[in-house]
């Protein structure tokens, strides 16, 4: 199957884009702070675009025009031992089509192919339903809840962790 979408790994050209879109409290409804101070973000967004362990990419439609749908992050969770973390935002106009399992599925091949991951894992808000099922899409398995790990509209609410494995994507992909 062809994808729809490419992950376009973000340059410093990019980061008046990426600073608008970390900053904008209604595309990150589950998160309790998004900074508003553009300046911080920015000089945030540059260190980790010229970092080696933080690789931040727009997702793209594949048209003739690269529409950009969303944001894609995967940075060293714990370097020594293998452990990338992956994020997600797809803008809601583009929500609820499948394109953020795509992408996420890209990253992960880069992960474990390119990058020679053992484990990529990501977290969620317990009510950001959407991020979770696409976690589980993708082969990840909930490993643990934090219980009332995250301060979110004024009170403490759990966290999932989910985690999926080199050899889980490998033998995923050899049977898919």
């Amino acid at each position: 199957m062809k994808e729809r979408i490419i992950l376009s790994l973000s340059t410093l050209d990019d980061v008046d884009f990426i600073v608008n879109k970390k900053t904008c409290a209604s595309l990150w409804p589950f998160e309790d702070f998004i900074s508003s101070d553009k300046e911080a973000v920015r000089k945030n967004v540059v260190e980790k675009i010229n970092s080696d362990w933080y690789k931040q990419y727009i997702i793209k439609l594949d048209d003739p025009e690269r529409t950009p749908i969303g944001e894609l992050h995967i940075h060293w969770y714990v370097k020594e031992r293998g452990s990338w973390e992956i994020g997600y935002c797809i803008f809601p106009e583009y929500r609820g089509q499948g394109y953020c399992v795509e992408a996420a599925k890209i990253a992960l091949r880069y992960a474990f192919e390119d990058w020679n991951a053992h484990k990529v894992v990501a977290m969620c808000n317990e009510f950001n339903i959407s991020s979770y099922k696409v976690m589980e899409r993708i082969g990840m398995v909930r490993e643990g809840i934090f219980r009332e790990e995250l301060s979110w509209q004024g009170k403490w609410v759990n966290q999932f962790f989910y985690s999926i494995l080199d050899s889980e994507f490998r033998k995923r992909n050899i049977n898919s």
